[in-house]
């Protein structure tokens, strides 16, 4: 009888040990089969469509949309790098520097028909970052704009980036400052119609005024003081609003900060000690208001316009980061860069285009 119950002892710990065995290549097939979901490749030239644009002055009309064709050189674009790693150099006890430059609307339209009229943006920030000092930080936001390409990034009649293709560049750069962006689910929004813009007025075209534009700007939930400055002294602040709702019709783009104002200042609610300068030219305009949700402080600077004391200015706010935000045709302009040198020694002319 003994030799009865080992048996069947054996038999049911046998099935035990199969049936766990069964189960575990059970779950390896399923973990097997799991499939790891890739984003999509978007290709950097698309293929020919057959649609041919027509140049009108400096404005190549295509798609019923302006753009402007990048081509600077290397030459430029060292220059540009030899500008901000002066700044870097300078050594301001406790800043830290970004250099963020912003690619044209034509990057993410070029198709096979068009590659050779134009230098594709990437490759260019991404020369001018090699030329740069280390301890810079690098953004180029190319890759995460152009993954939503088909959106509203860029106006049609203008050359300006809307202020959704500038979240996503925000998006980027707070990748690279280890800050998470605000989601764009949570935050309300007024839009301004009936938008021509700098493309249209240049060449007053009648295929772009059927084609206007939209402004939308965005209502962030916290309360900000903001402050426009003065040249002549750092400590003059006048309390002010950081939109003009006033603007309208051709004038719309200057919604945003009212405009290019040589200085001004957004002090929010978050207290986390980070303080920040942006120097900058208009694209930086639709830029500046998404760090309010993440900077105590944050200065804003157009280097065309500001001949105060730049330095002394962030010293006396507490500035602990400095961020470069120059569109790609600044990035490789004389007259662009010439300025934002300058602004190392209050009072330097103001070269113009």
């Amino acid at each position: 009888m003994k030799l009865y119950y080992i048996f069947i002892a054996s038999i049911i710990l046998l099935s035990a040990c199969n049936n766990s065995s069964k189960h575990k290549n059970e779950e390896g097939d399923s973990a097997s089969k799991t499939v790891i979901k890739k984003e999509p490749v978007i290709p950097e030239v698309l293929p020919d469509d057959g649609i041919e644009g027509v140049k009108k002055g400096a404005v190549f009309i295509y798609k019923n949309r302006g753009f402007e064709l990048f081509s600077g050189g290397a030459n430029m674009g060292k220059a540009y790098a030899d500008v901000i790693n002066m700044y870097s150099r300078l050594k301001i006890p406790g800043i830290k520097i970004y250099n963020l430059i912003i690619p044209n609307g034509f990057e993410f339209e070029v198709t096979e028909r068009y590659i050779n009229k134009i230098k594709p943006a990437k490759k260019a920030i991404n020369d001018v970052f090699a030329a740069e000092d280390p301890e810079i930080i690098k953004v180029n936001p190319v890759d995460e704009i152009r993954k939503h390409r088909a959106e509203y990034i860029y106006f049609n009649t203008d050359h300006h980036w809307t202020s959704l293709g500038a979240y996503y560049a925000y998006k980027s750069f707070c990748s690279a400052a280890g800050l998470t962006p605000v989601s764009l689910d949570t935050i309300p929004s007024k839009v301004k119609p009936n938008f021509l813009g700098f493309f249209y007025r240049l060449t007053r075209s009648s295929v772009l005024k059927k084609n206007p534009d939209s402004v939308r700007y965005y209502l962030f939930p916290d309360s900000i003081n903001f402050y426009i400055g003065g040249s002549k002294s750092i400590s003059y602040w006048a309390p002010s609003k950081m939109y003009a709702e006033t603007a309208s019709g051709d004038n719309s783009y200057s919604v945003f900060l009212q405009g290019d104002l040589p200085v001004c200042k957004m002090e929010t609610q978050h207290k986390n000690g980070r303080k920040i300068a942006v120097v900058k030219e208009s694209y930086g305009n639709a830029f500046a208001p998404w760090l309010i949700n993440n900077y105590e402080k944050v200065i804003v600077v157009d280097s065309r316009y500001y001949s105060g004391d730049f330095i002394g200015l962030l010293k006396a706010e507490g500035i602990n980061e400095l961020l470069f935000l120059n569109n790609i045709f600044a990035a490789h302009t004389p007259f662009h860069i010439s300025n934002i040198k300058g602004l190392a020694v209050p009072g330097s002319p103001k070269m113009k285009p």
